[in-house]
């Protein structure tokens, strides 16, 4: 399930490497959205996440900015579903596209063949 993309092995992210939190969630639901606590926090903490190259993590940090608090934790939240289950998977796998996109972002360009036959000047 590992994905090796390039020079840096990195593997997906599981809900065991993450904090999880279940908290109010704001939004259409009627009167549930008071009482069940679906929105799912999740918190990274990148600086002890043993299995992330440093090169990816300061490009999480530096791509996702926003998202990374004060303790260098990469912060991503859901509230796309009515169940805690859906929005622990869909916040997840929008962190796991954060890190892929770290991890993808640091690529070597040539890796791209289309793009290297564009660069070739044409006879």
């Amino acid at each position: 399930e590992d994905v090796v993309l390039g020079v840096y092995h990195v593997r997906k992210v599981t809900k065991e490497d993450v904090e999880v939190k279940f908290i109010r969630s704001g939004g259409a639901g009627g009167q549930n959205v008071n009482k069940v606590n679906t929105k799912a926090d999740i918190r990274l903490q990148l600086d002890q996440a043993e299995w992330i190259p440093n090169e990816v993590k300061k490009q999480i940090k530096k791509r996702e900015k926003n998202r990374v608090n004060k303790d260098g934790e990469l912060v991503v939240a859901s509230t796309k579903h009515r169940t805690q289950k859906k929005n622990l998977e869909d916040a997840l796998s929008k962190m796991q596209r954060f890190i892929d996109g770290a991890v993808t972002s640091l690529l070597p360009i040539e890796s791209n063949p289309v793009k290297e036959k564009r660069i070739q000047p044409s006879e």
